[in-house]
């Protein structure tokens, strides 16, 4: 590991060498030394680059390059850093999924999947914003890891077209791992950012993603569409608390004391009248319950079918 830390540290100088160089250089475009020097320390970085790439191989190490970039100005820091820490979330959630084989509801995961998947910085690079981090990686003779199958399925989320996509891999990996996308991607477009990320071992490119800030606008946006309905029938006991025949609105008490609200259709009218207080009915309700892939609320509503005065 020692040799890791030195190549760190020489990246590190030397960057910080070669946008000293630039500086002076926007200043004296016509001084031949400083453009000779800043070619020098260009090729120096991306010798010290290749040098760090083969020695986190030589670890049992992959690298994830994550790029963020911005169309006008500096990408500001908290979103930056935020969207690193939901990234991490994202591999995490998902790559317990397809270890465990497991679709995911919610995004508790053990110690030790925590530690597998635990992201280590590299250093950084320009362009408009780069981090270069490493994570472990077995290695396997001929199936990918389970990393790998992660960081696989987290691109190709991320790249998905349709409700129906988002709803496919709902069933694969659980709605713990779209709405970790879901916060990962809105952070970043509501930043007014677009992301570009490699996946390489030594120097071969695994996997990629690149996605521009209308890109992950319209992701999240999607997701925020998908949801999940189911209808059931169900019968209760009790009395009318309130009806408004304008927004076809009503309130029950049951007998159980719990108030249930929702709207009617024609269960109340000139055909179908209901007094209120006082009269017990037994109403036929249609409950729909949604679940939102963008959040862990579930929405419930219930629609008055029929009532029957009860003797």
């Amino acid at each position: 590991m020692t040799r890791l830390l030195e190549l760190q540290e020489q990246l590190q100088e030397t960057r910080a060498a070669l946008a000293q160089v630039e500086r002076a250089l926007a200043e004296r475009p016509d001084k031949p030394s400083l453009s000779a020097l800043a070619k020098s320390l260009t090729a120096q970085q991306r010798n010290l680059e290749a040098d760090f790439a083969v020695e986190v191989d030589r670890l049992g190490m992959d690298v994830c390059s994550y790029r963020v970039f911005k169309d006008e100005g500096v990408p500001p820091l908290l979103p930056l850093a935020q969207g690193l820490v939901d990234f991490q979330s994202l591999v995490t959630v998902v790559y317990d999924a397809r270890k465990t084989s497991v679709p995911k509801e919610r995004a508790k995961v053990s110690p030790d999947i925590r530690a597998e998947t635990a992201f280590e910085l590299g250093y950084t690079f320009p362009g408009s914003l780069g981090i270069v981090l490493t994570i472990p990686n077995k290695r396997r003779l001929i199936l990918d890891s389970h990393l790998d199958e992660a960081i696989g399925q987290v691109f190709s989320l991320a790249k998905a077209r349709s409700t129906s996509d988002i709803r496919e891999f709902a069933k694969r990996l659980g709605l713990a791992s779209i709405r970790a996308m879901y916060k990962w991607a809105s952070g970043h477009a509501r930043a007014g950012l677009g992301v570009g990320i490699e996946w390489r071992r030594e120097s071969t490119v695994l996997a990629s993603l690149l996605a521009q800030q209308p890109e992950l606008e319209n992701l999240y946006r999607m997701i925020e569409e998908t949801s999940d309905e189911s209808e059931t029938k169900i019968s209760v006991e009790g009395g009318l608390e309130a009806v408004n025949i304008k927004t076809r609105r009503f309130v029950l008490r049951d007998s159980t004391d719990s108030r249930i609200s929702g709207s009617y259709k024609d269960a109340i009218g000139v055909s179908h009248r209901a007094e209120l207080p006082g009269r017990r009915y037994r109403a036929t309700l249609t409950k729909v319950e949604r679940i939102r892939y963008s959040t862990d609320e579930e929405e419930v509503e219930y629609h008055l079918e029929r009532l029957e005065e009860l003797a």
